[in-house]
């Protein structure tokens, strides 16, 4: 059996987490003792062949799973005492496990009860709109900017659609949870993320950083909050195709893997940017630059990995840290949206993140340019015009400031001051550099792939 590439992304969503394929959501107890006896890995085709793949996978008694628009690899669910002759056919570059991401097992939203209304279901009885300490804080509240015309890819457990202060633009499901385009959110987090970054300014409840936004759920992680890192990239690969700006994870996974590297790679050389919540494993606080308890792909230098603080302007106690962290953001007690069409206050580098979406939104609005591309000046301009809070690594660059951001004048110069900005022939000159850099990483990841 010969599945093609549409056949296959219109199969997500509609199968169990563990294949699309041969498991259903009613499988018997032999069918799930079987699961044990299986791995679910990437495979990736040497010289390109990946027509080819999906015979391999058959032929060694596997199901292919999934398949991307963008990507040149697939998902297969392959017995685990074949897995090493996978590895040895010549048409096969390499294999990896596809590992599990997810959201912190203890976040734990409350509701609010200073914003939650008599009738839920009532738009007019919910409260007059009161932005959360961390739209203040960061000055998100003081400048005329609001995201008009930027996308902005929640990826996450999905939105509630239904929300009086949340308005969505549309998205997708590749999770088992429901069909492909269910991407209503049935456990609160991506609700809450999206509030943060974008709820409406309609006078009510809450307001976001970019309440002009357009938000798109993009349902990664299922009603339990856990997912996998191929519907991660499933999600990474969805943007990529309807040219959504901005992507933004508030998850994460224990483990690093090259083959979500490769899908961030192309996703930020296509000018999308990528932001990412450090994670929630602690630390011994602001001064200790030598941790890296950060989870993935926060780490990856193509991601802008932000930390939490709280209202005093202090370092989250449950913030993850380490050296690939770029910015801080309110992270503490803040108050959004959440499924029911209900509002919570809820803490985490979860919240931290989608503030600096906001902002990074703002940005791209004030440049005026259409679809990806600025992702590395909007980057700059945010860390360039970031507060220093902490004064320590903890921080990266500092405070997202959305008012020094959008009034910086390289937000609205365009392409023709980056050059200026790096320093005019020199930094000309470094980006030449970098590049090179770049191509040589790959040739030797290439070689690695190889022979490994």
């Amino acid at each position: 059996m010969t599945l093609s590439r549409r056949q296959l992304l219109q199969g997500v969503g509609v199968g169990v987490s563990a294949g699309l394929i041969g498991l259903s959501g009613s499988a018997s107890a032999s069918a799930s003792s079987s699961t044990s006896a299986t791995r679910r890995v990437f495979v990736h085709p040497r010289d390109g062949l990946l027509g080819e793949l999906l015979g391999v996978v058959e032929g060694l008694g596997g199901t292919p799973l999934l398949e991307y628009d963008n990507f040149e690899f697939v998902v297969a669910e392959v017995p685990s005492d074949s897995l090493d002759e996978l590895r040895g056919d010549r048409r096969v570059s390499f294999v990896e496990a596809d590992d599990e991401t997810r959201i912190p097992s203890d976040w734990s939203p409350s509701l609010s009860d200073i914003l939650n209304p008599p009738d839920d279901s009532d738009c007019s009885t919910h409260p007059d709109q009161q932005p959360s300490w961390g739209v203040e804080r960061i000055g998100a509240d003081d400048v005329d900017p609001d995201g008009s015309g930027v996308d902005v890819g929640i990826l996450d457990t999905g939105i509630a659609s239904d929300h009086c202060s949340l308005s969505v633009a549309g998205g997708q499901n590749f999770t088992s949870d429901g069909v492909s385009t269910d991407y209503e959110d049935r456990h609160g987090h991506g609700t809450h993320v999206a509030g943060v970054a974008g709820a409406s300014d309609n006078d009510r409840g809450v307001v976001g950083v970019a309440p002009e936004a357009n938000l798109y759920a993009v349902k990664v992680l299922g009603d339990d909050g856990s997912g996998r890192y191929s519907e991660l990239i499933a999600g990474i690969d969805w943007c990529l195709s309807n040219d959504v700006e901005l992507i933004s994870m508030s998850l994460g996974g224990e483990e690093s893997s090259s083959t979500l590297e490769d899908a961030i790679d192309a996703a930020h050389s296509a000018g999308h940017l990528l932001l990412c919540a450090a994670g929630n494993e602690g630390n011994n606080g602001g001064d200790s630059c030598d941790e890296e308890t950060m989870t993935y792909p926060a780490m990856h230098d193509d991601v802008v990995a932000v930390t939490a603080m709280d209202e005093d302007d202090r370092l989250a106690s449950y913030s993850s840290v380490g050296s690939a962290v770029d910015l801080l953001a309110p992270g503490t007690d803040v108050n959004s949206t959440t499924v029911d069409n209900q509002y919570a206050q809820a803490s985490g580098t979860s919240m931290a993140c989608p503030f600096v979406t906001g902002v990074a939104a703002l940005v791209w609005e004030t440049r005026e340019e259409s679809g990806p591309g600025p992702n590395e000046a909007v980057r700059e301009i945010l860390g360039e015009t970031a507060e220093d809070v902490l004064g320590t690594c903890a921080e990266g660059d500092g405070l997202v400031d959305a008012r020094a951001a959008v009034g910086d004048e390289r937000a609205t110069d365009g392409d023709s001051q980056d050059t200026d900005r790096a320093g005019g022939f020199f930094g000309g000159l470094r980006s030449v550099v970098e590049r090179i850099a770049d191509l040589l990483a790959s040739v030797f990841e290439w070689l690695r792939r190889l022979f490994s």
